[in-house]
């Protein structure tokens, strides 16, 4: 397993880095979980509960054995489970907070029976559910995380009111699972190949770059960027491509990861390619040494996300790769 110095950060796998990889017929979580650990992957492993587990989310007790049994003959520990607040469930309506609880219960109380220590929710999980949820958390001893993915940054409405909520409540139950895609320094190179495919002309590719460069919150660009692409014959579906590259990669800066603690309960390390041992498009020397500083000794969760673009690469390539950079990184600093 590629584990680091006692005293870092730990890394592992997410299966999400795995998601082209789970489509192919006859792969199961199982054989996800003991092809990871043959590749030494580990020592961590995350799941997204609802990709990987079938009935989720309420697993039955066979799925539970068989998991449970997969991560203890691999010898990998349960990191984090990714869990979800489906807040348009119900059509022509979204769930209140007492139907948003007993979906993210019932979820919790999964997680525990397969052994995992940590969950995710996203930003729609705010203080007042958070607050219903915080004393089940401790009972079952699980930490919630709340993932903080591009475009949202700490000066994000949402994001400010739960670091508030964390600073005032002091639990150890609540906090942050901030993501590497929030502090990019330029855009993936496998774009490229989505927009070839996309027939996306490469003027629209770079008026979407300079976009993305400009300051300013994505959403706020959405509109200029719309128009300006229609004006160059951009479809309607093109125009999606092109937003995506506002929304997928933010430009908050690596110091600023400072200000997530204490409340960090996880890390996903988003990446979108290794090259040459490095990579292009995230500073990871920088964000890393803030984890350093803040003396983090939870996992990294290795997110490999180019799979959303492109299928030239190997997931486990690209895995190993960038495990390889984050050790020599860490124990370089």
């Amino acid at each position: 397993m590629t584990d680091t110095a006692i005293g870092l950060p730990r890394l592992g796998t997410t299966l999400f880095s795995l998601t082209l990889e789970q489509r192919r017929p006859g792969t199961d979580v199982i054989t996800l979980i003991r092809d990871v650990a043959a590749r030494g992957l580990g020592p961590g492993l995350e799941i997204v509960a609802f990709q990987s587990l079938r009935g989720w989310p309420r697993p039955d007790e066979e799925l539970v054995r068989t998991v449970r049994g997969a991560l203890d003959d691999t010898g990998l520990v349960p990191s984090c489970l990714a869990i979800n607040l489906d807040l348009a469930l119900r059509p022509g309506r979204l769930l209140g907070d007492d139907e948003a609880y007993d979906y993210l219960a019932v979820q919790l109380r999964g997680a525990a029976a397969l052994g995992f220590p940590v969950v995710r929710v996203g930003a729609e999980c705010g203080p007042a559910v958070l607050a219903r949820l915080l004393p089940l958390a401790e009972k079952l001893r699980i930490r919630i995380g709340v993932e903080i993915h591009s475009p949202l940054t700490l000066d994000a409405p949402p994001v400010a009111a739960l670091k508030e909520f964390f600073t005032r409540l002091e639990t150890e139950w609540l906090g942050f699972i901030p993501d590497f895609s929030a502090s990019m320094r330029a855009l993936p190179d496998a774009v490229a190949d989505a927009h070839r495919e996309a027939g996306i002309a490469p003027a629209l590719t770079g008026l979407a770059e300079q976009a993305w460069a400009e300051a300013g919150p994505a959403i706020a660009k959405f509109g200029d960027l719309e128009q300006r692409a229609a004006a160059l014959g951009a479809r309607p579906d093109q125009v999606g491509h092109l937003k995506m590259l506002l929304t997928m990669h933010g430009r908050m800066q690596p110091d600023r990861w400072a200000d997530f603690f204490p409340h960090v309960v996880h890390v996903h390390g988003k990446f979108y390619g290794i090259t040459d041992g490095e990579d292009p498009s995230i500073d990871y020397p920088a964000v890393l040494a803030v984890l350093r500083e803040q003396r983090y000794t939870g996992f990294i969760s290795s997110e490999y996300e180019a799979h959303a673009y492109t299928a030239r690469h190997n997931a486990f390539d690209q895995v190993a790769a960038h495990q390889r950079m984050c050790k020599s990184i860490l124990e370089a600093l």
